[in-house]
């Protein structure tokens, strides 16, 4: 066969549909230029977004957004005139400003509903709203009613900055996947939701205020993963007994977290970034990290790590962790080091371990458990860890400046780390990927090259 045949031209257009509904929608429309064959493809993908951040540039006038954004809204237009499509599997909204065009947006979700949508996400909140600030932001969308006539075709709902009636719910019996976020709810609506979604899997509430805390106690629940992210809670408090998670993400305040019997945990991230003050909640961290004993995949912040030695065991837990992958999303600040120590400690089969470097909020009233020399804590003086000497194979360092905290903890892992077979750098690309600090970077690289190294079958590189 001839190699510069055009293997595209013999397929069908019905196959070439199928195959674009796999790009994403704006990858999908390019396919437009490829050939005449390819055209009119992209109009019947099965999978649709219309996001309004590939036709607005926010760092544009208020003049020139309201023109694009009126571009945009003729493009979604024209699009949902044209499909011919009966069926369709997904549809995706983002706009901020959906008040300008009420009936636009509900001739929108009128679309998908008539097309039996299994995916709806309708994403209404401003891309300028910060997710670490106090202020609260009013839902500026009301869910159309049709959209709780799709009964048992939908699957996956988001819902953000988009006001809905939690007793409706009733007609979503299949759900699987539900994403709230912006909006205001209380304790009583997620308690009502979980009940009349006995297949929901996926729970995930963003930036929620007015909640009075969190409880998940209803037997027979299918819930697998949960997320709460930046969420205001009046009680910083967190029951969970039924669901057995596989996949649980927390971020925002340190509060007292009661999560029962979570022994097919996977994965567990922890952000408290939120935290303002430097307490003694120490103690609750302990307890959480107990309850996520099974997790394999474990991600803590620079919040944690600075809190958690100020527990009832400032050097480990007692009772060692099952975490193999363990990620710390740190400064490498001195006030953090007790803290990396008590992870290491407390994760005995640590198999790869990722220092992904990046700004932290640092306390100044940071109080350490024992007194201690910065400069000679990564040594012989204290106990290593034994993770450290006999399972930790794979070390990761994202954003690798090169700084002497850096330097002190990589030596201390190539001189002790016995198991170790791999160390890969990841130099940060401040001032960009040809700029000078790179180059300083790269070199401070180079110097770890040097190191002692513990084990002679390590292989080092740096990207």
């Amino acid at each position: 066969m001839d190699r510069n045949t055009d293997m595209f031209s013999n397929l069908p257009s019905s196959l070439l549909i199928i195959i674009a509904s796999f790009l994403p929608f704006k990858e999908a429309a390019r396919t437009c230029i490829l050939s005449k064959q390819w055209l009119d493809i992209w109009r019947e993908v099965a999978n649709i977004d219309f996001d309004e951040s590939n036709f607005v540039k926010l760092d544009e006038s208020e003049e020139n957004q309201k023109v694009q954004r009126e571009v945009f809204i003729n493009f979604a237009r024209q699009f949902i005139e044209n499909n011919s499509q009966q069926v369709i599997e997904t549809l995706g909204l983002i706009c901020s400003r959906p008040g300008n065009f009420p009936v636009d947006m509900q001739n929108i979700v009128m679309f998908a509903t008539s097309r039996n949508v299994r995916g709806l996400r309708l994403d209404f909140s401003d891309p300028a709203w910060r997710e670490d600030e106090i202020m609260n932001h009013e839902a500026v969308f009301e869910l159309p009613s049709n959209v709780y006539e799709l009964g048992q075709a939908l699957e996956t709902l988001k819902l953000f900055s988009c006001r809905f009636d939690a007793s409706k719910f009733t007609n979503f019996s299949a759900i699987k996947s539900l994403s709230l976020g912006w909006i205001n709810i209380n304790i009583g609506s997620i308690v009502a939701i979980l009940e009349s979604c006995p297949l929901l899997e996926t729970l995930r509430l963003k930036k929620c205020w007015n909640l009075e805390h969190i409880e998940v106690s209803k037997p027979g629940l299918r819930l697998q993963n949960l997320v709460l992210d930046k969420c205001d809670f009046r009680d910083e408090w967190l029951f969970i007994e039924g669901p057995k998670f596989q996949f649980f993400k927390y971020s925002g305040k340190v509060g007292q977290f009661h999560l029962e019997n979570q022994r097919e945990m996977v994965e567990a991230q922890l952000d408290f970034g939120m935290q303002s003050e430097f307490e003694e909640v120490g103690v609750f961290l302990y307890d959480l990290l107990l309850e996520l004993f099974a997790a394999r995949i474990l991600t803590v912040c620079s919040v944690f790590l600075q809190i958690i030695p100020s527990g009832d065991e400032p050097l480990g837990l007692q009772a060692p962790l099952n975490v193999r992958n363990l990620i710390l999303k740190t400064a490498l600040h001195s006030n953090e080091y007790w803290g990396i120590k008590f992870m290491l400690r407390s994760c005995p089969r640590l198999e790869m371990l990722t220092i992904d470097i990046g700004p932290a909020r640092i306390f100044p009233d940071y109080e350490p458990p024992y007194p201690f020399d910065p400069e000679k804590f990564w040594s012989r003086n204290f106990q290593v860890e034994l993770s450290v000497t006999t399972t930790l194979r794979v070390v990761n360092v994202k954003g690798f400046k090169g700084t002497r905290n850096e330097l002190y903890v990589l030596r201390y892992l190539l001189n002790f780390g016995r198991a170790m077979e791999e160390l890969n750098l990841y130099v940060s690309n401040e001032g960009g990927d040809n700029g000078e600090n790179r180059e300083f970077y790269m070199g401070r690289a180079q110097q770890v090259l040097g190191f002692y190294k513990a084990s002679r079958n390590v292989s080092m590189s740096v990207l």
